[in-house]
């Protein structure tokens, strides 16, 4: 029977926050608004392979030879296939590096006196880059860009020059298979081409089922108490248990309603596509709710007040979202970060997620993850709940 009662405790605790919930219409429009914002800014926040284009580049030729002109108009047939750079033309260096240092060209192509020459005689033509660092980033993109172009005319140059061995010998020579003889065919393991959405929609569901449950276990509670109607419902045949119960259930329907606006949207509009299982996600989920809740817990347990909740709730939730591995593969960080997420739920939960979502990943594929999460929830619950019920006789 205590179980029995728990259970309509915890349904009526749910469906109270629910009502309030469905009658607030500022919080029902950021339920949508908030995933879709954040599928957008951080979609398109950082570069993927098509938003390289259009960087504005000098070129200064103090050469002038053929060799030299030849150089400029392949540099300029290439570009037109990729659109990566637009070029300007200046009389000198100084003159580059002003506009450089103005910011109103990301780099310049210097080609030196003697370059024809060097061609001519057997040499390597070797030209400078001047490139404006101080934008790691930016100068980050222009060397992968100016790498593959580079790569490029050097690829054209030396087909040309097999060509030209070829008609001299009469033979039938293939270019492509001297210049590089290993040809590498790539597959991936997700069908159709990929993009960041994919890699961030999975992560995205779990963080905003997170910071639901994180920072609304406070400030439900903490509302409660301050507008008085708390001690009203400690007051009432209730446990606290139904209370904790019954405020999660809600936080958790609000949550996985904004996952399926999350999914639906990425799917619809960027293109993401779900290999796995619908129901082994949602159940991942539900594992994700679990290894969170008692960091709720223990956030109002250890204040006194909504602000304090708050900002408890922020100290331990902020890194987490940084070092979850949500936003940048964990490989890329330092290592001593990488040491530190394996301490935090949302990496394995993330990652579960993404495994099953885009890779079609199976419960033993993602079992050890499982095992963590239920394994930091049983913790922080046993902390956790003893802390609460003291702090509800203070």
């Amino acid at each position: 029977m205590d179980a029995v009662k728990i259970v309509k405790d915890s349904y009526h605790v749910m469906a109270k926050d629910l009502l309030e919930f469905r009658r607030n219409k500022m919080q029902l429009a950021a339920l949508v608004m908030m995933p879709l914002i954040f599928l957008v800014m951080f979609g398109f926040i950082f570069p993927s392979g098509n938003t390289q284009q259009h960087m504005p580049m000098g070129i200064v030729n103090l050469d002038q030879g053929q060799a030299s002109q030849e150089f400029i108009a392949q540099l300029d047939l290439m570009n037109q296939n990729t659109s990566f750079m637009d070029f300007t033309n200046y009389s000198s260096v100084d003159e580059a590096k002003t506009q450089i240092n103005q910011g109103k060209i990301y780099g310049a192509f210097i080609i030196p006196p003697g370059f024809s020459e060097n061609l001519t005689t057997g040499k390597s033509g070797d030209f400078t880059v001047y490139i404006d660092n101080s934008n790691p980033q930016s100068a980050t993109q222009i060397q992968q860009v100016l790498s593959s172009t580079v790569n490029g005319l050097n690829d054209m140059k030396a087909q040309a020059t097999v060509l030209e061995l070829s008609k001299e010998t009469n033979q039938q020579i293939n270019p492509q298979a001297i210049i590089f003889p290993y040809v590498p065919q790539v597959s991936t393991t997700i069908p159709g081409e990929t993009n960041y959405f994919n890699f961030l929609a999975p992560g995205l569901m779990i963080m905003i089922v997170m910071m639901g449950v994180m920072t609304g276990i406070p400030e439900a509670i903490s509302k409660e108490k301050e507008l008085g109607t708390f001690d009203g419902m400690l007051s009432a045949p209730i446990s606290q248990i139904s209370v904790i119960i019954g405020k999660t259930a809600a936080l958790c329907i609000r949550g996985f309603l904004q996952c399926v606006i999350i999914l639906g949207l990425a799917m619809l509009l960027f293109g993401v596509t779900v290999q796995g299982s619908l129901l082994l996600a949602f159940f991942m989920l539900l594992l994700g709710i679990f290894s969170f809740i008692g960091l709720g817990i223990l956030a109002i347990s250890m204040s006194g007040d909504q602000a304090s909740g708050t900002m408890i709730v922020n100290l331990l939730m902020f890194p987490m979202i940084f070092m979850g591995g949500v936003f940048y593969p964990i490989q890329q960080m330092p290592g001593f970060m990488q040491t530190i997420s394996q301490f935090i739920p949302l990496t394995y939960a993330a990652d579960a997620m993404r495994k099953i979502i885009l890779l079609n990943a199976g419960i033993g594929d993602v079992l050890y993850q499982m095992v963590i999460l239920i394994g930091f929830g049983v913790v922080t619950m046993a902390i956790a709940v003893p802390l609460f019920r003291k702090s509800m006789t203070r």
